[in-house]
């Protein structure tokens, strides 16, 4: 039973109790990663503490059994200033959450352990990579980089073979769809770190006050620049998947290095090229998870509509090609984010209207999909679930064009959403003269310049 303080000041003693959770076993690798990234930056006594704590998490199974700090400072020999210093630092790197709670034994520490980033990863987190960088110096740095970089340019042009689980094990269909109570008890028992995701539903969910701060900090970009383009970046954070990091990065090298102004079209350019040269290297596979899926589909739609869920509409768009052999087009790809970007349809739902325009055609037809997105969006469709039955209906319409036209007229006049797509010239995207306009502009400048 837990016991709430009567008041909420408190002071870390000795005598304060402490407990530890981790999340994944410390391998020698992960100590390796440590000392060379972690450790310029967190100091000794912090790697010590870390360690310890890792050993801790092994020997306590009751929570009443708790141990105190004065232990871990006897087995450390260090003071209690000493220990909380370095165990902040662990925390501002992401090593260790802190949690403060109570019981009827007293106030206890919760120290949740976190395994060090992998090297790409902390690499290309701009604060640890540059406070890194501050560390050491260039020279060092650059070593490090070196030493952690795999060259994956042997991969270019060579074509993926690799089996899929379903090619090679055979599963009870039954079993795929509706996922056995044992595996469901089983997944919900089990806590994954958590970590960063998008919410296709609905706009990407981003840290506005980190990205004016450090893009402040680092570009001189003013907040009041970064709050006009703020529905932009939201924008292209969801249809790309972005996080703060990225789009931070992105704001800097595209900006007006005149005026440092953000430049709304080189920053839409240089997120495409970015997206174009992973995904046209590399076939992005979704992995079928065991969540329960839709009865009213059928196995291949309830499979549609869980990649709808789970990708943002670029990276649907790059596997929708690659699994037909072709390949993700800047005009295509640019043509789905402005559509994307015009409607109030979801990312889910985007996705499977790319899925059918696709099917109409090798290549996206904007007009099919203007049309689509018109009649969707009229029509209130939120779901994917919704835009399959959408699809399901036009397919059962009546074609004849006399037939549509009374059914129209009658009603007291009010016109029917029609849903008989098929009457719509399925053409190839365009560029757009907007676009064609930008690219002028910018051969100009380059000119002037």
């Amino acid at each position: 039973m837990d016991i709430e303080p009567n008041n909420n000041s408190s002071k870390l003693t000795p005598m304060t109790g402490y407990w530890c959770l981790k999340n994944g076993e410390l391998s020698d690798y992960n100590q390796r990663v440590f000392t060379d990234l972690y450790l310029p930056l967190v100091g000794a006594e912090a790697l010590a503490i870390y360690l310890l704590l890792f050993q801790k998490t092994t020997d306590k199974r009751i929570v009443t059994e708790r141990s105190n700090h004065a232990e871990l400072l006897s087995l450390l020999d260090i003071d209690l200033k000493s220990f909380q210093n370095a165990r902040i630092k662990l925390e501002a790197t992401g090593l260790i959450k802190n949690y403060r709670k109570y019981d009827e034994l007293g106030e206890y520490y919760i120290y949740d352990l976190y395994l060090p980033l992998n090297p790409s990863d902390f690499f290309r987190d701009d604060l640890l990579s540059i406070f890194l960088y501050e560390k050491i110096g260039q020279s060092l740095f650059n070593n490090l980089v070196k030493k952690y970089s795999v060259n994956r340019d042997i991969l270019n042009d060579a074509k993926d073979q690799t089996s899929k689980f379903l090619d090679v094990f055979r599963l009870n269909s039954e079993d795929l769809i509706d996922t056995p109570n044992d595996v469901s008890i089983a997944q919900n028992s089990m806590q994954s770190t958590p970590t960063k995701s998008i919410e296709l539903n609905s706009q990407k969910n981003l840290d506005f006050d980190l990205i004016i701060d450090r893009a402040s900090q680092l570009y001189r970009i003013e907040k009041e620049d970064i709050n006009l383009n703020k529905d932009l970046i939201e924008n292209l954070a969801t249809f790309y998947d972005l996080d703060e990091i990225v789009i931070i990065d992105l704001l800097g090298r595209t900006m007006d290095i005149i005026t440092n102004k953000i430049d709304p079209s080189e920053l839409k350019n240089m997120v495409q090229q970015r997206f174009e040269q992973r995904v046209n290297i590399q076939t992005n596979e979704v992995t079928e998870t065991t969540s329960q899926l839709n009865s009213n589909f059928n196995r291949d739609d309830q499979l549609l509509i869980k990649q709808a869920k789970e990708l943002a509409p670029a990276e649907f768009l790059a596997s929708e090609k690659q699994q037909t052999g072709g390949f993700t087009g800047t005009v295509e790809s640019r043509a789905l984010r402005n559509l994307a970007m015009n409607t109030s349809l979801s990312p889910s739902v985007i996705n499977i209207l790319t899925h059918y325009s696709l099917q109409q055609n090798t290549t996206l037809s904007l007009p099919l999909m203007e049309t689509i997105a018109n009649d969707w969006q009229q029509n209130n469709i939120k779901t994917p679930e919704d835009a399959l039955k959408r699809i399901q209906e036009s397919r059962s319409k009546p074609r004849n064009p006399k037939r549509r036209y009374q059914n129209q007229k009658s009603n007291n006049g009010r016109v029917e959403k029609g849903t008989d797509w098929s009457q719509v010239k399925a053409r190839p995207v365009e560029q757009s003269n907007q676009d064609i306009q930008e690219r002028l502009n910018r051969i100009r400048h380059k000119e002037n310049n």
